[in-house]
């Protein structure tokens, strides 16, 4: 009677996700978590995770950056990811927890197949809203002809989230011209178009310790559970996030959003009198070139340039230089920059 019983029992609702099937570009001045960079957590280690997700977006042009492919990702976390199965953070003791601090300040690149691509759920990071959502990547070493299933080997997973989703949009990246399936919110997978095309994905390592079970972690997938997620989905709790960049890896390009190209301005005609009579002054660079680390304050928070960094050159007087980052005029001191 009890498993009759249990048979007419409805089963539990499933989660709703977002109805979009690529990226947009958002209008963050609307969405009340752009100030929150700890996300609704509720838990220290849960805040310190958020913070790491909700990172600024940052130019990675000119920047040297460490590249993998997916071996070699796993072989640059396999000593924290060995000394630390099943733990989190607030598990780990201060030796492991300078290790996670140190990776977690790299940047670097990963090449892979884009197999699968999907809206994330309502997530604390972003407050729980359903609108504002990361975008799930799922990374293989080879292109599967199939979405994931039991016996495939277990992708590194990036994601996409709404303080950097504007950045690659306008760059014209969109997913669907590069996964091979998509994840529909229904959890069904859709196949797309193309192959998953071979792409390099740039962005900050982050270890999501939310997922360092036996349930999420290992090299092959075993099960598909109840929700239509294969399990384990991941071969290591590193992912990249957020993603900065996304690039084709086969010398294809992307087409930038046509809105985010300002056309240059024609130049005045030259006057030959004045040609003849101005003062001649020193040509101002293009790019200014960051020699040491810089933080500065942005619309959400604070963020930390790196040495390296070349961003375009807009003015300077006797102490600082300004620059153009992520459209506004930003102020450095010169003694940080190259111009002399």
């Amino acid at each position: 009677m009890f498993a009759a019983f249990a048979a007419l029992a409805p089963l539990p609702a499933q989660q709703r996700i977002s109805e979009d099937r690529d990226l947009k570009e958002y209008d963050l001045s609307g969405w009340d978590c752009l100030n929150q960079l700890g996300g609704s957590a509720k838990t220290e280690d849960g805040t310190e995770r958020n913070q790491g997700k909700n990172r600024a977006p940052v130019s990675v042009a000119g920047v040297n950056v460490p590249s993998f492919d997916t071996a070699g990702f796993l072989r640059h976390v396999g000593a924290f990811d060995a000394q630390t199965k099943g733990k989190r953070r607030k598990e780990i003791t201060p030796p492991q927890r300078e290790q996670m601090q140190a990776l977690e300040k790299q940047i670097v690149t990963l090449t892979a197949y884009l197999v699968i691509t999907y809206a994330g759920p309502p997530e604390s990071t972003n407050c729980g809203n359903i609108d504002f959502h990361d975008w799930h990547l799922e990374l293989f070493e080879k292109p599967l002809d199939h979405a994931p299933h039991v016996g495939d080997p277990t992708p590194i997973i990036a994601e996409v989230t709404p303080r950097t989703q504007n950045t690659l949009f306008k760059e014209g990246v969109r997913l669907q011209k590069l996964a091979g399936f998509f994840r529909r919110p229904d959890l069904e997978s859709e196949q797309l178009p193309q192959k998953p095309q071979r792409v390099r994905i740039t962005g900050y390592l982050l270890w999501d310790d939310d997922h360092n079970g036996a349930a999420d972690i290992g090299p092959t997938i075993q099960r598909i559970a109840k929700n239509g997620y294969h399990q384990p989905w991941r071969a290591t709790a590193w992912e990249i996030h957020p993603i900065l960049k996304i690039e084709p890896a086969e010398g294809a390009t992307l087409v930038p959003d046509p809105a985010s190209v300002v056309p240059a301005a024609p130049a005045p005609a030259a006057s030959p009198t004045a040609a003849t009579t101005a003062p001649t002054t020193p040509t101002p660079p293009p790019d200014v070139t960051l020699v040491e680390p810089v933080k500065i304050k942005v619309r959400y928070g604070e963020t930390v340039l790196p040495r390296g960094l070349k961003l375009p050159f807009v003015a300077r007087d006797t102490s600082t230089v300004t620059v153009k980052y992520m459209g506004q005029n930003v102020y450095l001191p010169l003694h940080s920059t190259d111009v002399r």
